[in-house]
């Protein structure tokens, strides 16, 4: 309890016990929001009136002392009624925001769709006519490959932003899962992405890692996965590992020997559409966002450190399940 609410709230008890006058009883209501606002417990209220109501009442004599606890009484009543009618009324507010995000982001998850919808067949006849080029036109072969790639991106950043409006947008369900299944999941989807850069991916982990986790939660360990392997060197290695921490909680970590992430970035990389510098991260920058979103839905926190050896260690804390 702040001291400067437990003061206001004793000279409004001292006040009222000497004259009565509704005009405290109307501080007292107003005192109420401030109480609301600073998030103080209802517990919390009681026990501080009592607690300076002992040190007003204590060498007053039996019948004093029983006549301010009647007093004090009608304070208490107008502080904790108000305080119930502000938190009403916060609740209210926030379903209402809650039902009106619940419409922006549905809205939203249709717009995406229809513009995915809208560019994947241009994008597949375009990939497809670079495609012919390439072997058709061997001057300009260079340029028909940086064509075709572009429109891959294309295909990756609509399919990101599909995701992330999918996470936001649903209703989110949970279920108790492996944390090894789910990496094991999103190791046999990324694993052509693997060989084509010869990256070898390290498990060191086994089973029985249970979490209680959302349906996307999937989504969160595939995407600091692709991103190891995206900015990887080619030939080398990316170790994932599942460790206890503090006994709560289950650490899994993705530790690569790229680029690194600078420190001035290690907190940005995690929101939408923010990428590090040209020498630094690269790609979309909603891999990462989502990744974010995912496990904060799953209460749980995500990082990124440095590796000793060079490179970078992502790291996602979840609850054990309980």
């Amino acid at each position: 309890m702040e001291a400067d609410l437990k003061e206001q709230y004793r000279e409004i008890l001292e006040t009222y016990r000497k004259c009565y006058d509704e005009r405290v009883l109307y501080r007292a209501s107003l005192l109420s929001k401030e109480f609301m606002r600073r998030k103080v417990n209802p517990d919390e209220i009681i026990g501080m009136h009592f607690e300076i109501l002992e040190e007003i009442t204590k060498k007053m004599p039996p019948g004093e002392k029983l006549h301010t606890y009647n007093i004090a009484l009608e304070v208490l009543l107008q502080l904790i009624t108000h305080y119930a009618q502000a938190y009403k009324g916060y609740l209210e507010l926030q379903e209402r925001l809650y039902h009106k995000e619940r419409e922006i982001n549905a809205f939203l998850e249709m717009f995406i769709n229809i513009i995915a919808h809208d560019l994947n067949n241009p994008l597949i006849t375009i990939s497809g006519y670079a495609e012919i080029l390439c072997e058709i036109c061997e001057d300009g072969r260079e340029y028909a490959e940086k064509i075709r790639e572009s429109a891959d991106k294309m295909f990756e950043l609509l399919e990101e932003a599909r995701t992330f409006t999918k996470v936001r947008a649903s209703e989110v369900e949970f279920r108790t899962v492996d944390i090894a299944d789910l990496l094991n999941e999103a190791i046999i989807e990324l694993e052509m992405k693997a060989r084509e850069k010869d990256i070898e991916i390290k498990k060191n982990y086994g089973k029985g890692y249970m979490v209680n986790a959302t349906q996307f939660l999937r989504y969160a360990f595939l995407n600091i996965i692709d991103n190891a392997i995206k900015y990887s060197p080619p030939h080398s290695v990316v170790e994932i590992s599942v460790s206890e921490e503090r006994g709560k909680n289950w650490k899994v970590c993705v530790k690569d020997w790229g680029e690194g992430v600078p420190d001035k970035w290690k907190q940005k990389i995690f929101e939408r559409f923010v990428r590090g510098e040209k020498t630094g991260i690269k790609g979309s920058g909603i891999g990462l966002a989502i990744a974010k979103t995912v496990v904060t839905q799953n209460k749980g926190r995500i990082w990124v450190e440095d590796n000793p050896e060079g490179g970078a260690v992502f790291c996602i804390s979840l609850p054990k399940a309980s």
